[in-house]
């Protein structure tokens, strides 16, 4: 099964912003972390609402996203003052993301090798939601990483902060435990639990998000990231 070290751990790492470059380079990095771990948008994008992202072992990171058609935004909070609140606004259907800086009113597009739908949204979105064990075998095998699969097993249906969800147990060959509750309605994971992380969604709202959520403020000026890192 999946190991707890990869889909259920968000908490980006520590950045040291020195100077307005290493500052949106950190950023930069901390966004890749959001795209590779917490690959939450294709299971978002069909349906619209928003929810409060809370890490359940404690560890920082995203804290809300909102999601609307193809569209999803994900607002996160930084270990460090100087580099502020980040959100980042991801567009499955022109294949795109771009990371705001709101404390610093600056925004990042995304570079065209950075374009491409991480493999592990597969994880996060489950077509079938009482069998779900067959898509993430699938999705380690594409990964290279089936020698750690150990096992997965269905526990049952439970209920997560009041919504229909379907419960099931990773085992790793190493004997690590991992649990992922699947939500009915919604079709994705919104409950992980493991020994190195865990995330819930909650405060679940059904519903049409604002527009401006997803749009690049008026007054935002563009970093030209390409230029700043043919610099460095």
């Amino acid at each position: 099964m999946l190991s707890g070290n990869s889909p259920n751990r968000f908490g980006p790492p520590e950045i040291r912003p020195v100077t307005k470059e290493g500052t949106v380079l950190g950023t930069l990095r901390f966004s890749c972390v959001v795209i590779g771990c917490l690959i939450l948008a294709s299971l978002l994008s069909a349906q619209d609402f928003s929810a409060d992202v809370v890490n359940t072992k404690g560890n920082a990171g995203l804290n809300k996203i909102y999601a609307t058609k193809d569209k999803v935004r994900f607002e996160a909070d930084q270990r460090q003052e100087a580099m502020g609140p980040v959100a980042m606004i991801l567009d499955e259907s022109q294949s795109k993301w771009v990371l705001l800086l709101t404390q610093r009113h600056m925004y990042l597009d995304s570079l065209p090798a950075m374009m491409k739908k991480p493999i592990l949204t597969q994880f996060w979105h489950v077509e079938e939601v009482d069998d779900a064990c067959p898509q993430w075998k699938k999705l380690v095998d594409q990964l290279g990483t089936s020698s750690n699969w150990g096992s997965c097993t269905k526990i049952g249906g439970d209920t997560v902060t009041g919504r229909s969800t379907v419960k099931y147990e990773g085992v790793s060959k190493q004997g690590d435990k991992n649990y992922f509750w699947i939500d009915r309605k919604l079709h994705c994971v919104i409950k992980t639990d493991g020994e190195n992380g865990g995330i819930e969604l909650r405060n679940i709202q059904e519903g049409s998000q604002p527009s401006s959520l997803f749009e690049i403020p008026a007054g935002y000026m563009k970093v030209d990231l390409g230029a700043m890192m043919r610099s460095q």
